[in-house]
């Protein structure tokens, strides 16, 4: 009998590379670098969410996704407030309320996942998605204006 010493390979080997759902243009951008480069870790977890969704493979990643999500908002968003506090931001309230609305939505779908919910990376995907027209694109290039006159960058 033949003995067979193939490879291990990996599943990803034969698959199609994926084009980003979102790649950055400077239309995403506030004109702060240090929240543009914050904004771009949250473009990559859509994106690896939409690649693992297009694989199949959404199920697997999930756990990590809102690891990833929950580590994100807790760092940029502290980061943002700090700087509306220290700066007297003047729509700071309003700012935070929209954080703390994002948070408690991820911890929603987060309990849904956890719970068993099937199909939930789409659903993810879609409140990313919405993140990012809603909030990044209206309410943070609001502050753009502020941070400048300020000297953030």
């Amino acid at each position: 009998m033949l003995k067979q010493n193939y490879p291990k390979l990996d599943i990803n080997f034969f698959k199609e590379p994926m084009m980003p759902l979102i790649v950055w243009t400077e239309s995403l951008s506030v004109g702060i670098d240090s929240i543009d480069e914050q904004h771009k870790v949250l473009i990559q977890i859509i994106n690896d969410l939409n690649n693992a969704k297009n694989n199949n493979e959404t199920d697997a990643i999930m756990q990590q996704i809102f690891t990833r999500l929950i580590e994100y908002t807790e760092q940029h968003f502290k980061y943002e407030e700090d700087i509306f506090d220290e700066y007297a931001y003047e729509d700071t309230e309003a700012h935070k309320k929209q954080h703390q609305a994002l948070i408690e939505t991820i911890y929603e779908l987060k309990q849904k996942f956890e719970s068993g919910e099937t199909r939930i990376g789409i659903e993810v995907l879609q409140f990313l998605n919405r993140w990012l027209t809603d909030h990044i694109l209206k309410t943070d290039h609001a502050y753009t204006d502020f941070m400048h006159s300020n000297q953030i960058k």
